[in-house]
């Protein structure tokens, strides 16, 4: 927080935040043809991370041909990497059914973003939403049996890379809620090796361990860490010095 918030009222500084993301938001409505931002839910939030705060921005420049957005919620990432990288063929991952319904909505309007209603795991199984009462920006995932009619289908890194005819990833953005525990512990070495750039936010508040999977096997002599907001973002050195 700058010198000159911290001398203005709390309150305050989160009135004055909300009404200056209202006003984005009418914005970006121009930009995004069939942008909807639920009322009454955590969507305000997320927009105001990516599009206000910049959570997304990164630290060197890119030319991606290929971006995997785990955890997409209701697409705002995704619009985010399309109109920085318009170029880029955008993946988009939200298992959660509302959440995906909006997302369909906000994307429909840029064919190089391919949704998929899945969510993702360290194998092809299926899972469960185990709170559903939370924010809907929170849900987390587990396994659960095929006979599970609300079953929802979880799907590899190592699948969706391969079914998208690139061979790297050049961001993968991971957003989803605890499972980076389960992806980063389990069958992680083929799809990691093949990534650039991972912007991430971990969760041990809601699965704990999750950091611990993760700095496992991102090697710092590998990796070069920079923190953006509640975001970690990971570079490969080797790409730094291209």
């Amino acid at each position: 927080m700058s010198k000159i918030t911290k001398k203005i009222p709390r309150p305050l500084v989160e009135f004055l935040l909300k009404l200056l993301t209202k006003c984005l938001i009418l914005v970006y409505r121009f930009k995004f043809k069939r942008l909807t931002i639920r009322p009454n839910t955590s969507d305000h939030y997320v927009f105001r991370d990516i599009f206000l705060f910049k959570e997304f921005k990164l630290p060197i420049d890119i030319n991606p041909k290929l971006i995997i957005d785990t955890g997409a919620y209701i697409g705002l990432s995704s619009l985010y990497y399309t109109s920085r990288f318009p170029d880029a063929q955008i993946i988009s991952i939200e298992p959660e059914a509302s959440n995906y319904e909006i997302l369909e909505q906000n994307t429909e309007l840029h064919p190089n973003i391919k949704r998929i209603n899945a969510a993702i795991w360290s194998k092809n199984t299926l899972l469960k939403i185990t709170d559903s009462h939370s924010e809907k920006w929170a849900f987390t995932v587990a396994e659960t049996h095929e006979s599970d009619a609300n079953g929802i289908k979880a799907v590899t890194l190592d699948e969706i890379l391969s079914n998208s005819g690139v061979d790297q990833v050049d961001i993968l953005k991971i957003d989803i809620e605890g499972s980076e525990k389960e992806i980063f512990s389990k069958n992680s070495e083929n799809w990691l090796k093949k990534v650039k750039i991972i912007v991430l936010e971990l969760h041990d508040r809601l699965i704990p361990g999750c950091s611990d999977a993760v700095y496992r096997v991102m090697k710092k002599e590998e990796w070069q860490e920079y923190k953006k907001g509640e975001k970690a973002i990971f570079i490969r050195r080797e790409f730094l010095t291209v």
